[in-house]
C-alpha cells in the first residue's frame, strides 16, 4: 500500500495557493503603492480585482481551500502585503489541518508547523501515529477511521496541551491500549471518541478513563461491552465528572439512577439483546407436499429457531474461495435432490390409493424414479470434483 509524507502532501497544497505569483506576490501586474500614503494604484490591478479572482468559483486561480480555514486568508495577504510572507511565517500561520483520505503517513515535517491546535488526519489508513512528530501546541487531534491497532507510539511523547482525541473505528481494544489512555498520558484531555472500537474489558477501561482529571465528553458506542446489561449505567456511575456521553448529555436524574452501580458486582459479560422481525421472506416451507383435503382444524403452526453469527473483521487463514459457479451447481443438485425426493414421495403416495392401477403403472414409476436418483448422483459427483 502506498503513502504519503504528510508534509510533502502539506508542501505541495500550499503550493497551489501561488502565494509569489500571480495575482498573488510581487509583479508588474501589483499596482505602485506609496505606504506613506493611503493605497491608490497608479497603474496595474487595483487590489480588489485580484482579490476576486483568488474568492470567485468561476476564476482559474481558485483552488480547494477545505484543507484549512487559515489557506483563504493567507492567500488574502499575500496578495496585500506579499512582502511580510516568508516560510517561517506561512508554516506558523496555520492553526488548523484537515487532511482526509490522502493515505498519508505522519513524518517529523509537521512540526515546522510550530503553531498548530487542530489536526483532522481522518480515512488515511494510518498505521502508527509517532508522538514525537506531532506539534506540542496541538489541542484537537482526529485520527477516526483509520487500521491504528495500537497508542504505543503516540504515548512515548504525546502532545502535553491535548484536549481532544478521537480514535474512533480503529482496531484498537487490547489491554495495553487501555493502559495508555490514562491521566499521566493526557492530564488536560476534555473530549475522548472511542467509538467503533473492539474494547471488551469494560471494567478496566473505565478505571483508566477515572484517572482522567478533566474527561467531560465521551464515546463509547459500537464496542462489544456497550450491549452488557451494565451499560451506560456502570459508565455513568464511574465517571463522576463526565456531563456528556455518547453524545447525550448525562442529566441529574439518570446520575441518580445509577447511583451505587460500580459498586455492585455486577457480570459484564452478559448481554441481552431483542430482535423484533416484522417480515421473513424466503424461508422454505416445512413439508413437502400440502394436503389439499386437509380440514381447517386443527391449525398447525411452525416454528423456526433463528440463530445470528457475529463475524470478526479478520479473514481466517484457512479459508478456501470457490469458483462463482460452484453456487450454481449447488443450487442445481439441491433443485435435483428435491425432485427426486418429491418422487419418492408421490410413489409412495400412489401405493397407499387403493384406486391406482399399481400394477400397470408399477414400471414407468420404477423407471421415472431410478432415472432422478441416478441424474442426482451424478451431478453431486460432478459437484464434488470441482470443490477439489
Amino acid at each position: 500500500m502506498s503513502s504519503n509524507k504528510l508534509s510533502a502532501l502539506l508542501e505541495k497544497l500550499i503550493r497551489r495557493l501561488c502565494l509569489t505569483d500571480f495575482p498573488c506576490g510581487f509583479g508588474s501586474w501589483v499596482s505602485c503603492y506609496s505606504f506613506e500614503l493611503p493605497r491608490e494604484p497608479k497603474d496595474g490591478a487595483d487590489a480588489d480585482s485580484l482579490l476576486d479572482l483568488l474568492s470567485c468559483p468561476h476564476s482559474p486561480w481558485c483552488q480547494d481551500v477545505s484543507w484549512s480555514p487559515e489557506a483563504p486568508a493567507l492567500g488574502k495577504l499575500a496578495v496585500l502585503s506579499p512582502e511580510s510572507l516568508h516560510a517561517d511565517f506561512i508554516y506558523s500561520y496555520f492553526t488548523t489541518l484537515r487532511i482526509i483520505d490522502k493515505h498519508v503517513t505522519i513524518d517529523c515535517g509537521l512540526l515546522k508547523f510550530s503553531k498548530l491546535e487542530e489536526l483532522v488526519l481522518s480515512a488515511n489508513k494510518i498505521l502508527d501515529v509517532p508522538g514525537e512528530n506531532l506539534p506540542g501546541t496541538l489541542k484537537i487531534l482526529d485520527l477516526r477511521a483509520n487500521q491504528l491497532s495500537t497508542l504505543c507510539s503516540l504515548t512515548i511523547c504525546p502532545p502535553p496541551h491535548l484536549l481532544s482525541l478521537s480514535l474512533g473505528s480503529n482496531p484498537l481494544g487490547c489491554y495495553d491500549d487501555i493502559c495508555n489512555l490514562n491521566g499521566t498520558y493526557w492530564p488536560q484531555l476534555v473530549c475522548l471518541d472511542l467509538g467503533d472500537c473492539e474494547f471488551l474489558d469494560q471494567q478496566a477501561l473505565l478505571s483508566a478513563l477515572s484517572t482522567l482529571p478533566c474527561l467531560k465528553t465521551l464515546v463509547l458506542e459500537g464496542n462489544p461491552f456497550t450491549m452488557t446489561t451494565s451499560y451506560p449505567g456502570l459508565t455513568v456511575d464511574s465517571l463522576p465528572r463526565l456531563s456528556y456521553l455518547d453524545t447525550f448529555r448525562i442529566s441529574p436524574e439518570e446520575r441518580h439512577r445509577y447511583r451505587g452501580l460500580s459498586n455492585m458486582n455486577l457480570i459484564m459479560s452478559f448481554s441481552s439483546t431483542t430482535v423484533n422481525v416484522s417480515r421473513l421472506r424466503g424461508i422454505p416451507y416445512p413439508v413437502m407436499s400440502e394436503d389439499q383435503n386437509a380440514p381447517d382444524f386443527p391449525v398447525i403452526t411452525h416454528s423456526y429457531y433463528i440463530t445470528y453469527k457475529f463475524l470478526t473483521h479478520c479473514t481466517p487463514i484457512n479459508l478456501v474461495r470457490y469458483p462463482s459457479n460452484t453456487i450454481h451447481i449447488y443450487s442445481y443438485v439441491y433443485r435435483i435432490f428435491i425432485v427426486t425426493a418429491q418422487t419418492a414421495g408421490q410413489f409412495n403416495k400412489l401405493q397407499k390409493n387403493s384406486n391406482f392401477e399399481i400394477e400397470k403403472n408399477k414400471k414407468e414409476i420404477n423407471k421415472m424414479f431410478w432415472f432422478f436418483l441416478l441424474l442426482f448422483f451424478f451431478s453431486f459427483a460432478s459437484f464434488t470434483e470441482i470443490r477439489q
